[in-house]
């Protein structure tokens, strides 16, 4: 078992895509968004262990 402590600011969640229809105009939205930059560095340090 590998213990590591990382120092993270706030919970870890993230959606890659949504998607909704609008509830007035029944217009379809979806929105995407890429992993913010901190997510990725946490990601990477995880890998590296």
């Amino acid at each position: 078992m590998v213990k590591i402590h990382l120092t993270l600011f706030g919970q870890m969640l993230h959606a890659k895509q949504i998607e909704f229809t609008h509830p007035t105009s029944n217009e379809k939205i979806k929105i995407e968004a890429p992993l913010p930059k901190y997510f990725e560095e946490v990601l990477e340090s995880l890998e590296r262990k």
